[in-house]
């Protein structure tokens, strides 16, 4: 657990040093370099990490040892059957397909908090505590289609379809589950209202009724081997839903108090009640976890992108405020924009502070709960070994 804190204390530190002054785009690159290569360092040097870690490790050395003969392996989809050839080319240590595997993974957040993300900091401590990377240690094809997923965001938000639909074939090909975004894109183009949100209600109404024949129907002709499954038959316990639902319902509260929402904040809000709509599901069937995190990965913009949206429109709500107060002389005055941008500057560092807390303490229940910790990363260990002091022992007490 030891070195999944100092991670994220280290965040914090290049946070204080790139983040605050002015901002560059220099000083935004160097702080996301910096913390994914921690990422890449803490993933790729990883040894039994993740609950999938065995299974991947041995079907890499099966396919390492046929070639390019046998293109097949399990039910895994043909994509990452590649990948494994490729690399199976030049070794068959698991260690490098572990290190290679991690890379493939992490490059695409990397693009999508550099490219689009309105707070970096916020992001990527986002990503870090909403178990995105500790899933990228675990479920291998789907972490690197969720990377390749990170590059059609653009699309999704100026709603070109056919180079979505592209992106999301590729990543496909890694893991199939991932064409789930090609109806969010069309649930995405509606503008966000009180009547686009009834939707989410409506839908969990109407899958608590019929969840259980649909997917009876369903697995007798697919993936049988779920049937009767743990994942069908018990849920994901419901703690791990609060802070995504706490997030659903901020953003919601947020659609209603911002008058004028920009497409992406509308983009990014139907993202957050995916989310949130998959984790109240998953409650029921395990199964749906899978779901939840292709839309959460969406989620690590979207708080930066809402806090901004706030921020204008607390500041606008202020200056009317104090206009009516202080008489319409006041209109550009230096006392005015004081007033305004120190209450804004408290308000902002309050809510900011909130949700930094509440996300560290949702990570530290994923990791102090499970007794190998959320998606398996604990104990931690090197693939050489290192001695890593553990204090895993001293939380699970």
């Amino acid at each position: 657990m030891l070195v999944y804190l100092v991670n994220i204390f280290a965040v914090c530190v290049w946070a204080i040093v790139f983040c605050t002054g002015k901002k560059t785009l220099l000083k935004k690159t160097i702080f996301i370099v910096l913390c994914f290569a921690q990422c890449v360092a803490i993933a790729g040097f990883r040894y039994g990490i993740g609950s999938d870690y065995g299974m991947y490790a041995s079907g890499f050395f099966d396919m390492a040892r046929t070639g390019f003969e046998d293109m097949t392996h399990e039910d895994w989809e043909i994509g990452f059957i590649l990948l494994n050839k490729i690399i199976g080319m030049f070794t068959a240590w698991s260690s490098t397909f572990i290190m290679v595997t991690s890379v493939l993974s992490l490059i695409g957040p990397f693009y999508l908090i550099w490219r689009y993300s309105s707070g970096p900091f916020m992001s990527v401590f986002l990503y870090l505590n909403l178990y995105l990377f500790y899933l990228d240690m675990n479920y291998i094809r789907q972490s690197i289609a969720m990377s390749i997923l990170c590059f059609a965001y653009g699309f999704l938000r100026d709603k070109k379809f056919w180079r979505f639909l592209l992106i999301v074939m590729i990543a496909a090909t890694f893991h199939l589950t991932v064409l789930y975004m090609i109806p969010v894109f069309i649930v995405a183009l509606l503008k966000i209202s009180p009547s686009t949100m009834m939707l989410y209600p409506f839908g969990l109404l109407f899958y608590y009724i019929l969840s259980d024949g649909i997917l009876n129907i369903v697995l007798s002709k697919f993936h049988t081997e779920y049937a009767g499954s743990v994942f069908i038959e018990s849920g994901v316990y419901f703690y791990y839903a609060l802070f995504p639902l706490l997030l659903c319902a901020a953003m919601v509260a947020l659609s209603f108090y911002v008058k004028e929402m920009p497409r992406s904040l509308s983009v990014l809000i139907h993202m957050t009640l995916m989310m949130g709509f998959w984790q109240i599901v998953m409650t029921k069937h395990s199964l749906f976890e899978r779901f939840s995190y292709y839309t959460m990965l969406f989620v690590i913009l979207a708080v930066p992108e809402g806090l901004k949206a706030f921020k204008h429109q607390l500041r606008e709500n202020l200056k009317e405020k104090y206009l009516r107060e202080m008489g319409s002389d006041a209109e550009g005055s230096r006392a005015l924009a004081t007033r305004v941008t120190n209450k804004t500057a408290v308000m902002m560092f309050s809510v900011t502070a909130v949700i930094v807390v509440l996300a560290l303490a949702y990570n530290m229940v994923g990791l102090i709960i499970p007794e190998a910790g959320v998606h398996g990363v604990l104990p931690y260990q090197t693939q050489n070994r290192m001695d890593i002091p553990n204090i895993d022992g001293f939380f699970k007490r």
